[in-house]
């Protein structure tokens, strides 16, 4: 369109400025309108009809017809307007064009496109449109330049007429503008307390962050808990996400992809993936602005005469535009871009867990789903931020490369070969970081799995007096591990180094090759391209090395999702699984319950541990499963389950439920109250529970339980004896609604009595199995029990079935079970009294179960720590690296910051010299001097990446780690039973994760911008000093931003690592009782559990993320603010135009440097938040050494072995309560948490005294005690105050013997086996402490009848894989280890292996587990090895009780009785009469 005030101008080409008309100072018309108008309105038209296609899809959700009305009305008058114009531009003489004509109709489409999409997305959006009101926004700065060019180029009344239709079609536009900003929260048809706020926000709200401020008021003003904060967006919830994602990911594995993860991620993502594009382009956009700026500025400044009023106000405009795009369109990318990142995160968490869910039960590594889940997908995120800079920085650097060409010439060709070299040196460190990374994922995987296995196995470490072998094994594991990272962070820093070559390099190279007279204007401007080009440059080879990690993780995740899952073999007959509710009774009825036919199964596809079984159990019946230990009867089990990974044959299940019962030989229990661990996830039933507690005799613990059913096991039940432990899976098994029940070895933990009773009420004729007509399989080695079934099966040490059949038949084949020599009771009446007389429990657990809380208290979450910060933390982190390198550090970061900014002020002086008439000194001075700064700046950065990534990262990393396993180790057992294990293993995953990766990046990162943000504000200030005046003002407003910002960062920073423990538990309870689960049915409800908690710790991770990119947003609206203050001062108070553009050159990079500063001292404030809570764990879990403890008994001590107890009481729950299963902080106990008035005793008032080399049985129903004795005699347990000198060991008293030596000194076995990870040579395992020879090694494991075994596997120095062992090997490993243990310290006492020396052994039930031959031949070795030592053994195998000197008979904490066993077994009315009469002798 021809204006004819600009008639012979260039106003009709594309310009961009307009010479000869309106001042020189605009953009030709015929630019505008296609940049402005065409442009905007084309991509409008394309993109809207596939926005109005996926509305049309969607319910309505919004009503509002008023406003629908009133937007409808505005759209109809702007599409009015616009026709107006078209009608206008085609009648009237305005010399129009093509493209003027295209333009306008292009705008008047565009209106129509809104008048749907406007209606559309009313209606079926909860929010604003967002695609509408950005094209509003964007084009509407574009028509107020156009109007502006419209009214100083109109002269004749048609011009007038057209350009205040124009107007008025903008003010329209306004007004729909404004319309669609309104959000419609209160007519959205939904519940509000349900949903974000973030979800009804439009595009200004989000560009803007506001609607966040409730959640800034909360955070300054209290401390925030998880229900304080939003609840998640929809759009990124697990369930919504991962339906989608398994689908994609399904069909990837099918192809077999080796990109098949990232090609699923992106299909699942793809819209997500492509918002950040349009706000990413813009901010490239106004990126180049900037330079143009200041040229033009620069330009003008050094004219003689002054800026006229008009171009002065164009340039303040200009500067608010260029700004306040750069502010709104880094806040829409960035927003856009973590949006994805957490949808990425709930994609691939579900994705690890689902896979979790259906692993072989033989995968080696239970723990390598939290190192993906956790570690790999931080990194992946991590390195996925930047995944849209790749194509931006290449834009970047090639239009940067194109715009210094026009400047420069040929010498643009310097930077880009200084880019092609770092490139090529990226390049080629990058090949190396793969299977760097992978070995250091590899190294925290190993350790953090190790740790999480001894915080959960912390009480039977203790007792084998394994804690200093195994914390030298962890700190081994940790060194290697950082040394692993320190390689990798080195090729890191190496790619770093490349990274800041082209930003520090590349100007002094550029220059020099120039060798041209360089005025202010073209100086600063080529700095600005040279700036603009390796910006982008060192940010792309920065993290190209972090999406090359990133790439390495999802590659592991990858290689985990496409393992081999389990492959259920079991053929289920119609009705026992695909209708539940309607079985077909008679096909049911015909056949078997379980057939196996032909059947071999193994761990291994070339070793079957079963072979050719051909077994059929019969239904509604008992099937008891025996043989000697490793005869694969553990094995049976998970092959009726269908968990062992190599079959052949047939396994036929015919039941009328889905869901089979079983109970492991390892008890699974979870974190929680025994009554959710019994319930699970199956419909609570009052009687039914009354009946499976009453059946499991669990009735009677609960009343010596301080909540009773409600009372928290803690991780793995560790609060819990072996016998509970049993029982509660038992009732567990039982109360589940199931007519096929398996269970493995569970009376192995049980006393004789309590065993008798719980067989009697559960599997005797009148129990609850029998009433219920349910199938049983029992596999056990409690043979006295083998008359009571209907149908027996024995198995052999070659894994076949040797024979099967009624007992009757067995014993008349005078094979295995006649050998056995088990008889027939010859009658149940005294069974069935027992049974009758305690028929009245059912009803005192029902009023139990209604008496008990509700709800477990809540903790108290008042912590100031959590608003103000712990400023200790900064002592504690320096202290970690020692007195001369923070020294070091500051240096460095003073000298960088001094060499990074001095080159610009440089600049100023090289550019008035080189355009003096008498220059007074050379070209090659000023060039020389610019390089020798340049390069001492990359030096000094250099040298302060190196002492944080690699000295202080080491240095610190392995004296923290150091300090909290010290505290771990030596924290009481009353910790590990109030402490869940996932908030303690978080510790030493992702609190270490902190401490070794954020925190020096965080402190590198904040000295190195303290220091060069000070050095710009000085420069910005040499343009003009009345600048400087409003430095105060602005410093003042930044802290009271870093103030308000930090207070609700830091605490959501705590409540994100708190919220990841529950998962992180989560996760470990289903690795290991993955098995009971899936029989259980529980895998749906289990992955919906995993889908909550995973949404829980993504809230106040993702409002996080958003708190920081509102940060950047004010931070940028700062740098705006400064820079039009700048721009007005330079033009009105005519600054040197030197130093104005180097004040302008530095403000392109001083925002970065403003955010940058609070961002990561926020960052860093929230890493010492992980040094906090260490330093909190170390104060929460104290630790269970105590005043008085200077004994330090030497090697041969204790050489008598005599043990005297006089008048001791012990409890657990004398110490004060450590309420840390919500959160562990760093506040001191309230004063409220005192100790309990009247402890429940878990001893009380014992008198014993046992002679030196006395062999003493400890027996007793489970929970009476035993195990409690074995502790306190350990010092796990201490006496209550008023008995604390009341035990003495060789007439030392043992309060105050030294804990740790004590348990050296002492050899002790405990119930459960503790192993180093798989993968630990069996030489390590059985001997921790690395002081024995190979020839010890291979003697003691022929003593135990192992070695044949281990030979077989290969060998002492081959790997051990501990599912290879039956629990039956284990406990037999564990009593070589003890025999090892004797023997070395027998000879380094020179006494030889004879057994000659005194000594204390202790043994917890280390027999359950094994067959009666296996038992005596236990017990030989014993006798043998430890002939002159003083036995103390818990026990429920009454047959070998016979062989001690003396029996102790134990109930509720007490001694009742004790004496020779053969002696009181002859004695009439004595309790060992009785138990071992119950025990069927």
């Amino acid at each position: 369109m021809l204006f004819s005030a600009c008639a012979d101008t260039n106003d009709q080409s594309l310009g961009p400025n307009v010479l000869g008309c309106r001042g020189d100072f605009d953009f030709t018309v015929k630019f505008e309108q296609l940049c402005f108008s065409l442009t905007p309105a084309a991509i409008f038209i394309l993109a809207s009809p596939w926005r109005v296609a996926h509305l049309v899809r969607k319910p309505t959700i919004v009503g509002a017809p008023l406003l629908r009305l009133a937007k409808l009305g505005v759209l109809v008058s702007y599409a009015s307007l616009e026709l107006s114009q078209l009608i206008l531009i085609t009648v009237l003489p305005f010399g129009a064009s093509g493209i003027d004509i295209i333009s306008s109709a292009l705008r008047l489409a565009a209106a129509l496109c809104m008048v749907g999409l406007s209606y559309f997305d009313h209606s079926k959006s909860p929010r604003p449109s967002i695609f509408l009101s950005a094209y509003l926004f964007f084009t509407l700065l574009f028509d107020i330049a156009q109007a502006r060019t419209y009214w100083l180029a109109s002269s004749t009344r048609p011009e007038i007429a057209f350009t205040a239709i124009f107007t008025a079609a903008l003010a329209m536009k306004i007004a729909m503008l404004l319309l669609e900003a309104q959000r419609k929260t209160k007519w959205v048809a939904w519940d509000s307390k349900d949903h974000s706020p973030e979800e009804t926000s439009g595009i200004y709200t989000l560009g803007v962050f506001s609607w966040l401020n409730k959640l800034f008021f909360d955070g300054y003003h209290k401390t925030l808990g998880i229900r304080d904060l939003y609840p998640l967006d929809q759009n990124l919830a697990a369930t919504h996400l991962s339906e989608r994602f398994s689908r994609h990911i399904n069909e990837a594995k099918r192809k077999g992809h080796e990109i098949g993860l990232m090609e699923a991620l992106a299909k699942t993502l793809y819209v997500p993936m492509i918002l950040p594009i349009p706000a990413k382009l813009a901010a490239i956009g106004s990126f180049f602005c900037q330079p143009l700026f200041i040229s033009s500025l620069t330009s003008r400044l050094s004219q003689s005469e002054p800026v006229p009023a008009n171009i002065g106000y164009g340039f303040i405009g200009a500067s608010i535009c260029i700004y306040s795009v750069i502010a709104i369109s880094q806040s829409l990318y960035w927003y856009f871009q973590q949006r994805l990142l957490y949808m990425m995160r709930a994609c691939l968490a579900t994705a690890i867990y689902t896979k979790t869910t259906e692993a072989r039960a033989a995968d080696e590594d239970e723990n390598a789903s939290l190192t993906l889940m956790s570690i790999d997908i931080e990194r992946i995120m991590k390195g996925s931020l930047y995944m849209h800079e790749l194509w931006g920085n290449v834009i970047e650097v090639a239009l940067s490369a194109w715009l210094l060409y026009n400047l420069l010439g040929v010498a643009f060709i310097a930077p880009i070969v200084v880019v092609c070299i770092c490139v090529g040196g990226v390049s080629f460190f990058m090949r190396f970081m793969g299977d760097s990374q992978r070995n250091w994922m590899a190294g925290i995987q190993k350790r953090v799995g190790l740790t999480s296995s001894v915080i959960g196995n912390m009480k039977n470490i203790k007792i084998s007096g394994l804690t200093s072998p195994i914390s030298r094994f962890v700190e081994k594991l940790r060194v290697d591990e950082l040394q692993a990272g320190s390689n990798f962070r080195l090729l890191m820093l190496t790619c770093s180094v490349f990274a800041y070559i082209p930003l520090l390099l590349s100007p002094p190279i550029t220059f020099g090759v120039a060798r041209r007279s360089l005025d202010a204007t073209k100086l600063f401007t080529s700095l600005s391209y040279l700036l603009l080009m390796s910006t982008p440059l060192q940010n792309l080879l920065e993290t190209l090395p972090q999406m090359a990690a990133a790439v390495a993780c999802l590659g592991r995740i990858q290689k985990f999702l496409q393992g081999e899952g389990r492959d259920d073999y079991r053929i289920f007959l119609a009705g026992s699984r695909r209708d539940p509710e309607k079985p077909s009774l008679d096909q049911l009825d015909k056949s078997p319950a379980v057939a196996i036919k032909d059947g071999s199964f193994g761990w291994k596809p070339d070793k079957m541990v079963l072979n050719n079984l051909d077994v059929e159990i019969p239904r509604g019946s008992l099937t008891i499963v025996v043989g000697p230990i490793a005869s694969g009867k553990s094995s049976l089990c998970k092959a009726l389950l269908g968990e062992m990974p190599h079959s052949q044959g047939t396994v036929t299940i015919a039941t009328k439920f889905s869901c089979v019962g079983y109970c492991d030989q390892t008890p699974f229990l979870s974190n929680g109250s025994i009554r959710d661990n019994i319930i699970g996830y199956s419909p609570f039933d009052a009687q039914r529970y009354a009946e499976v507690v009453d059946g499991t005799m669990l009735g009677i613990d609960f009343e010596t339980l301080p909540e009773a059913d409600r009372t928290n096991i803690g991780s793995n039940g560790i609060t819990l004896s072996g016998g509970q432990k049993q029982r509660v899976s038992l009732a567990r098994c039982l109360y589940l609604q199931s007519d096929l029940l398996i269970m493995d070895d569970v009376f192995s933990g049980l006393d004789a009595d309590t065993e008798d009773q719980v067989f009697q009420r559960v599997f005797g004729a009148n129990g609850i199995l029998k009433r219920r007509q349910a199938t049983v399989v029992l596999c056990t080695h409690s043979v006295r029990h083998i008359p009571s079934a209907t149908h027996v099966i024995a198995l052999s040490t070659d894994g076949t079935v040797v024979e099967q059949g009624t007992f009757g038949d067995l014993v008349a084949n005078q094979s295995y079970i006649h050998s056995l020599g088990v008889k027939a009771p010859s009658t149940s009446q005294a069974d069935s009294e027992k049974i009758e007389s305690d028929d009245s429990a059912i009803e005192p657990q029902i009023n139990l179960i209604e008496r008990a809380p509700t709800e477990t208290p809540e903790v108290g979450v008042n912590d100031k720590s959590r608003l103000s910060g712990d400023s200790a933390a900064y002592i504690v982190y320096m202290k970690s690296m020692g007195t001369m390198l923070p020294i070091a550090i500051f240096t460095s970061g003073l000298l960088y910051g001094f060499f990074y900014n001095f080159p610009t002020i440089w600049l100023t002086y090289w550019s008035a010299d080189a355009v003096a008439t008498n220059p007074s000194h050379s070209f090659g001075y000023y060039a020389a001097i610019y390089a020798v700064l340049e390069v001492c700046a990359m030096l000094s950065l250099i040298w302060l990446g190196v002492l944080l990534y690699i000295t202080v990262l080491t240095r610190s990393g392995v004296s923290l780690h150091h300090a909290a396993l010290r505290t771990l180790i030596h924290a009481p057992l009353r910790f590990f039973t109030t402490t869940d294990q996932g908030i303690i293993t978080n510790l030493f995953s992702q609190d270490l994760s902190l401490i070794d990766n954020e925190l020096p990046s965080a402190l590198l990162n904040v000295i190195y911008m303290v220091f060069v943000g000070i050095g710009q504000a000085a420069v910005i200030a040499s343009s003009s000093p009345y600048l400087a005046i409003s430095y105060p003002f602005l410093f003042g407003m930044l802290y009271v931003v870093q103030k308000f910002y930090l207070r609700t960062s830091r605490q959501l920073r705590l409540l994100d690592l708190e919220a990841k423990s529950p998962l992180y538990t989560h996760f470990l309870d289903t690795s290991k009782g993955i098995v009971t689960l899936r029989a259980f049915g529980f895998v749906s409800e289990d992955r919906a559990k995993n889908a909550f908690l995973l949404d829980t710790s993504q809230r106040p991770a993702y409002l996080l993320a958003m708190i920081q990119q509102w940060l950047h947003f004010v931070l940028n609206v700062v740098v705006a603010i400064i820079a039009v203050m700048l721009t007005s001062l330079a033009v009105r108070l005519r600054s040197n135009s030197g130093f104005t553009g180097a004040s302008l050159v530095t403000l392109m990079s001083f925002g970065e440097m403003l955010s940058g500063v609070v961002i990561y001292y926020t960052a860093l404030e929230t890493s010492l938040g992980a040094i906090s809570r260490l330093k909190a764990f170390d104060k929460a879990a104290k630790t269970e050494t105590k005043d008085g403890e200077d004994i330090v008994p030497p090697e041969e001590w204790p050489p008598r072995g005599e043990i005297i107890l006089n008048n001791v009481s012990a409890s657990y729950e004398y110490e004060l309560p450590l309420f840390l299963s919500i959160r562990l902080t760093t506040n001191e106990l309230s004063s409220n948490d005192t100790q309990p008035e009247t402890p429940t005793l878990a001893l009380k008032n014992l008198r014993l005294r046992i002679r030196p080399g006395e062999k003493i049985a400890i027996c007793g129903r489970t929970g009476s005690g035993k195990s409690s004795l074995i502790s306190l005699l350990l010092k796990l347990l201490d006496p209550i105050d008023e008995t604390l000198d009341c035990v003495n060991i060789d007439n030392t008293p043992l309060s105050r013997i030294d804990r740790v030596t004590l348990r050296q000194r002492i050899i002790a076995i405990p119930q459960d086996i503790v192993f180093l990870p798989d993968g630990s040579t069996f030489q390590e395992n059985l001997d921790p402490s690395n002081v024995s020879t190979a020839a010890d090694a291979q003697a003691v494991l022929e003593a135990v009848d192992l070695w044949d075994f281990v030979r077989d596997k290969g060998g002492l120095e081959a790997g051990m894989t501990v599912s290879n062992l039956s629990q039956g090997q284990r406990q037999l490993f564990s009593l070589g280890r003890a025999v090892l243990r004797r023997r070395i310290r027998a000879r380094s006492l020179g006494l030889g292996g004879g057994g000659s020396e005194g000594g204390i052994l202790l043994l917890d039930e280390v027999s359950s587990s094994v067959d009666r031959e296996t038992e005596k031949a236990m017990q030989e070795v014993i006798r043998v090895e430890f002939r002159e030592y003083t036995v103390v053994a818990v026990s429920h195998r009454l047959d070998i009780i016979m062989d001690y000197d003396r029996v102790v008979v134990m109930e509720k904490g007490e001694i009742v009785e004790e004496g020779n066993p053969a002696r009181l077994v002859e004695e009439p009315g004595t309790r060992f009469g009785e138990l071992w009469s119950v025990g069927g002798n």
